[in-house]
């Protein structure tokens, strides 16, 4: 069983200015976040994850067809990233588009974690938080 990371892929982001996402405190997205992700790295396996075997995390690839403003956003996010890979056989393709489900904040039951596997690699690359679900929202 592969084991998978996580970064936060800072030069990727894609600000979202909620107050429960990017304007949290450090200590507070260090505790929740970050724990969060260890958590499942710790837990499970790159194959558990792949396999849909973990609840509420799993591959996005309906992303394209999503409706919401903020799926659309993430999506053309997404495309321009591809388009800045100098490597055109490292492209994220839809199946490599993940989301980890965190919970513990308050005033909100759970965050929504997205970001993406790079083809044959175990890194999970953050570039996405929403903590009012609207990529999901239509």
């Amino acid at each position: 069983m592969s084991k998978f990371t996580w970064r936060i892929d800072s030069e990727n982001y894609l600000s979202n200015n909620s107050k429960y996402a990017d304007k949290m405190s450090v200590r507070h997205f260090i505790d929740k976040v970050c724990r969060g992700l260890d958590d499942y790295s710790a837990k499970y396996s790159l194959e558990q994850l792949r396999n849909r075997e973990i609840p509420h995390c799993h591959p996005c690839p309906n992303l394209r067809t999503k409706g919401s403003k903020e799926a659309k956003r993430l999506y053309e996010h997404l495309k321009g990233i591809n388009e800045r890979f100098s490597d055109k056989s490292m492209q994220i393709e839809d199946c490599d588009i993940y989301q980890f489900k965190i919970k513990g904040f308050e005033g909100k039951q759970e965050y929504r974690c997205f970001g993406y596997f790079l083809p044959g690699d175990s890194l999970f690359n953050l570039i996405y938080l929403d903590p009012d679900h609207e990529i999901y929202k239509e």
